[in-house]
């Protein structure tokens, strides 16, 4: 079974967004932490731990992941960030993740980026 962020990553990566240029898994890059020219996503997971309870045991994990979105400073006119979105978690949902939260839109203080945090999870059988 692949990570909860590997996991997000792939679907994500088939989704073809054009509006994402990059994805990372736990972390940003140092030498991309101040680039404002792409929207870049970063995963981080949230949660892992057993599921499905029966018979003193385990059966499954619950799996979260936090989706970081911070779009590019200069985005085109035509653009809507709250319509990419709304695809994207209704993609999510298609692949059997639930929208545990979407969070309001904030700006990043040092780099003026608009940020979007949306939480994600499922619950999967081992």
């Amino acid at each position: 079974m692949l990570l909860p962020v590997s996991q997000v990553a792939s679907l994500v990566n088939a989704f073809n967004l054009t509006w994402v240029d990059k994805v990372y898994l736990n972390a940003i890059p140092n030498e991309d932490l101040d680039n404002t020219t792409s929207t870049v996503m970063l995963l981080q997971e949230t949660d892992s731990s057993p599921a499905y309870l029966a018979n003193s045991t385990f059966k499954g994990l619950a799996m979260g992941v936090e989706i970081q979105i911070f779009y590019k400073v200069d985005l085109e006119d035509d653009f809507n960030p709250l319509e990419a979105e709304i695809a994207l978690m209704k993609s999510l949902k298609a692949a059997g993740w639930l929208i545990v939260s979407s969070q309001h839109h904030s700006i990043d203080p040092d780099t003026n980026q608009v940020i979007k945090t949306i939480y994600i999870t499922k619950n999967e059988m081992i």
